[in-house]
Order: structure tokens, then sequence, then C-alpha cells
């Protein structure tokens, strides 16, 4: 285990009038997703509450991926066809407004979840879809994507080597890249992934506003290329909530390519060639769009063992959330941090008390969470 104690500033100002939170209620199949309590998490931990977003199901779908890719994707095609029209949206309408576009093939890379979510929104407008997934993805995960009826494309390499192919495959015609990590700060595309994933913490500010107690004081976001650790960034430091919430960024102490950027103070590459059950966490090189807001609004970064996800699962699993290593992350890394051989100086950075109110996002299912073993299956 590592930890990575910093200063924050005031994030940069993310910009844009839209509300994905508005869009996503549109579509067909929208259901807001579970915030629930983790009392024995939060008895083992020293605090007084511990929240739980599940976001385990997300229009079917076995993470809260889709997020990311059906904002994404409607914000880049809208650029071509125009807003969609106004009120509730039907499959044969999201079709109808897609037609002009094809024939059109959205491309991403992936190590599962966000593959998957954007051939399921191909197959929602009525496109073609084509994925490159890096070699140490898991069959299971790789059925999965091409049953939504997409192009599978395998890659010798890590899964930088995916991105770098579907990137170059994005220079053909008839092509639209819904990457969620960027290779430049001026991408939009990330950006807007990363926006989608705003509509689960616009849903945590109405859950807990509900409940009648809106106060954390720190969430700890699982990071891989960092697009959903800048989602919670942002709405942790959000001045209309009052006193700011501590950030803590998780990822496995094999690709830990946040820490890396962060202790550097720019996005530099980590090899991420070691096999690790967060596998959708196994990422070499932080998104360019994600780093400026990671950069000003982290206070902690945590590189962790596989065992503590698998505590941490068996912890969510308590409070009827069950999930696998990857989706657990957030919550392994609270385990760690405040149960660990680091927890002292942790806890006395992050300033929180027994009263304190933390949360923690569950991403995927354990339906999305196979992984593999073999070493032999990355590429040297």
């Amino acid at each position: 285990m590592r930890a990575l104690l910093r200063l924050t500033t005031e994030p940069p100002d993310s910009g844009g009038s839209d509300r994905p939170l508005d869009f996503h209620r549109r579509l067909p199949g929208y259901q807001e997703t579970p915030l629930v309590e983790a009392p024995r998490l939060a008895e083992r931990l020293g605090v007084a509450r511990v929240f739980v977003k599940d976001e385990t199901s997300r229009f079917g779908l076995p993470s809260f991926k889709i997020l990311g890719a059906s904002w994404a994707t409607y914000a880049a095609l809208r650029e071509r066809l125009g807003p969609m029209p106004d009120g509730s949206l039907s499959h044969e309408g999201l079709q109808s407004w897609a037609t002009p576009a094809r024939p059109l093939t959205l491309l991403a890379a992936t190590d599962g979840n966000h593959g998957r979510a954007v051939a399921r929104v191909a197959k929602w407008l009525g496109l073609k879809a084509r994925i490159f997934v890096p070699n140490f993805v898991a069959p299971g995960r790789c059925r999965a994507i091409e049953d939504e009826g997409a192009e599978l494309v395998v890659i010798d390499g890590v899964y930088d080597a995916s991105v770098d192919a579907a990137l170059e495959a994005s220079r053909g015609a008839d092509t639209l890249l819904i990457s969620d990590t960027a290779r430049s700060a001026s991408d939009v595309v990330p950006r807007m992934v990363t926006a989608g994933y705003t509509t689960a913490f616009a849903e945590i500010e109405q859950q807990l506003s509900r409940a009648g107690d809106d106060r954390i004081d720190a969430v700890a976001v699982q990071a891989g290329v960092g697009g959903l650790a800048s989602a919670g960034t942002s709405w942790a430091r959000s001045t209309r909530r009052g006193r700011s919430a501590r950030v803590v960024v998780v990822e496995p102490e094999t690709a830990a390519c946040v820490m890396a950027a962060l202790a550097a103070g720019e996005p530099i590459a980590v090899s991420a060639k070691e096999v690790t059950g967060m596998s959708v966490l196994q990422c070499g090189t932080v998104s360019l769009t994600a780093f400026p807001n990671l950069w000003a609004g982290v206070s902690c970064c945590l590189a962790i063992e596989d065992s503590w996800a698998t505590t941490a699962t068996a912890e969510l699993s308590a409070c009827g959330v069950r999930t696998g290593l990857s989706g657990a992350a957030g919550a392994a890394g609270l385990l760690a941090a405040f149960t660990g051989p680091l927890a002292g100086p942790v806890r006395q950075h992050l300033g929180l008390s027994s009263d304190a109110r933390l949360l923690v996002v569950a991403t995927e299912s354990p339906a999305a969470s196979e992984h593999a073993q073999r070493a032999d299956m990355i590429a040297a």
C-alpha cells in the first residue's frame, strides 16, 4: 500500500450549461440507482455513516459506464444532427434521429465496461460498433461486448495499446471515436464522457437531500484513467454543498497512473502490465482531460493491493451491494486508509473525526467483474 497526501486548490470551471441528468432521464429504461448505507463498514472504519452509490446496474448493463458513453455520443452527434426532439425518447425515436449519420461506426478502446457501453449505445442508435481490447481482457467480458453486436478487435499489449489502435482506426471514414481517455487536453469526447458520469453524483445530491442529511466529509472513488474520479471531484468540491468533501482516489498498486501523475505534477505513464483483480482499473496513463481537475481537487491518492478489495466486497455485500474487486475499490481504499499501516497520517491529513460521513461508489456488478488470472495473457 502507498499513499500520496496533497494540498488542494480550487478546481477549474467545468463550463457548460448542459445537464446530462436531464438527458439520461429521457432515455428508455432510465432509473435512479440506489444510495444505501453500510453500517458495518462505518463501524469498522470508526465513522458515523458510510453511503454507497450502487452503480451495479444502469440501463440493463452491469456498470455506470453507459452514462458517459451515451452522453458523449449524443453530444458528438448533436453537432451533426441537431438536438433530439423534446420529451421522452423511445428506441425507435433514437434510431430515427440517428438515421442521417449512417453509415457510421462507433469506435472505443476498453478493458471491459466502457466498450460494452459504447456497443449498447450504437445498438440503440442503429449504428455499428468496433471495440478494441487488450489481450488480458477476460473471455466473458469479450463475449459480452460481442453480444451487443459489436466487432471485437483484440490488441497485443496493455490497455494503452488498445487506445492507440482505436485512435488510429478513427482516422478512417465514417467512424466516430467515443474514447473515455484523452491523449490531448483539447479532446472533447473524453470530457463529455466524464460529464456523463456526473448524473450519478447529481442523483446522490438529490438522494441525500431527500434523506435530510446531505453532509459528506469525504468521497473515495476508484480510478482507471480518471474520468469517474474527475466527476466525483467536481461534485465533492462544489460550493453549493458548503464545506467541500475531501477526495480520495484509489488505484491498484500495480497500475497507479493517477498517483504517478499527481506526484510528478504532470501526466506520466506507468507500465500497468501486472495482472490485478481490479482489472478494469489496469490503466497506464491518466486522461489528459481529467488530470487538471484531479490535480486541483484530490486530497489523497491510494495505491492498494487486491486483498483490500477482496475484504471490501464482503463489507459491501453485508449492506446488500454485490460487486467485484474493481467495483469495491473505493471502499477498499477506505479500509486501507483507516485500518492499514498508514491509518494515522492519512486520517489526520483528511481531518476526519468519528462523526464523519463518507461516500463510495460500487461501479460494477459481479457479472461484469470476471477477470483473467493468467499472467501470460499480458504482452511482455
